[in-house]
């Protein structure tokens, strides 16, 4: 599955919380191609150093670092050192942060050296591996995420609001990402997409990259493979998935969620405990 010997990916869904998968790896040569998460995506780096692009900017996540990203947000994953790097990721639906929270969280800093932190989540994310029962789960859950959100969170609704020309401007993509996600399972070009931006085609790529920080390509691809995981966790079989998300048959599959996730479908499945019955495979 990977060219290093020493190379995993462990995805395992909670069975006490539902919208919180847990997430354990090391990489050393692969590299993830740029894809979202529809949740928030909160980890801490154990071992190595990390390399990733997010909203625009390059980041370097050494051991003792939180990763913190928001839902739908880009971005891309890859060793900066021949060691590669060892991380633990909480993956938490955006309902279900907001229960614990009480209101919409916002980080604003994708990457923060913490080291005591980071020790700390890497022990309580044990816990939650192997967590006996709910309550177990749950109040290491909720101790860890309060601290982090405590810390380094913002409530959404406090950000400054955008300029008149801004919203505008976003007004106008969100009409372009309600259609991708729309007509992800169909064939969407980029006239359909640059019509609804009510742009031309280059001046509609351009603008889109520069706001999403990648190409319309890249975004479409991404959510594709985000819908596809979210099917696979419904126990939905990866031909079906893959045509669910417009993908042509299930090796494209395959592929695009191996370069976005680091397993295969059946894999994620198989570790998540989501794997169709074999007749529902046929």
């Amino acid at each position: 599955m990977f060219q290093h010997p020493s190379e995993f990916v462990t995805f395992k869904a909670s069975p006490h919380l539902p919208g919180v998968e847990l997430y354990s790896a090391r990489l050393v040569d692969h590299a993830f191609a740029p894809h979202v998460h529809d949740g928030y995506s909160i980890g801490a780096i154990e071992a190595g150093v990390e390399r990733f692009r997010y909203q625009g900017a390059e980041h370097l996540a050494p051991a003792g670092t939180l990763v913190m990203l928001n839902p739908d947000e880009m971005h891309t994953g890859e060793a900066e050192i021949d060691a590669g790097w060892t991380y633990q990721m909480l993956y938490i639906e955006p309902a279900t942060l907001r229960d614990m929270a009480g209101s919409e969280a916002f980080f604003p800093d994708a990457a923060v050296h913490d080291p005591a932190l980071a020790a700390a989540y890497q022990r309580i994310f044990r816990q939650m591996w192997s967590a006996p029962d709910d309550l177990a789960f749950i109040s290491g859950f909720t101790r860890l995420v309060d601290a982090i959100v405590a810390r380094y969170g913002r409530n959404a609704r406090d950000l400054q609001q955008e300029s008149a020309r801004g919203r505008l401007r976003m007004a106008a993509m969100r009409r372009v990402l309600d259609c991708i996600e729309d007509r992800l399972d169909e064939t969407l070009s980029v006239e359909t997409l640059a019509a609804e931006a009510g742009l031309s085609v280059f001046h509609f790529v351009r603008s889109f990259a520069a706001l999403f920080h990648v190409t319309p390509h890249q975004y479409v691809q991404a959510r594709r493979a985000a819908r596809a995981k979210r099917l696979l966790a419904r126990r939905v079989t990866p031909s079906e998935a893959a045509a669910a998300a417009g993908l042509t048959d299930q090796s494209h599959l395959n592929r695009w969620f191996k370069r976005a996730y680091g397993v295969t479908p059946a894999q994620y499945q198989q570790q998540i405990g989501t794997r169709p019955q074999a007749s529902a495979r046929r």
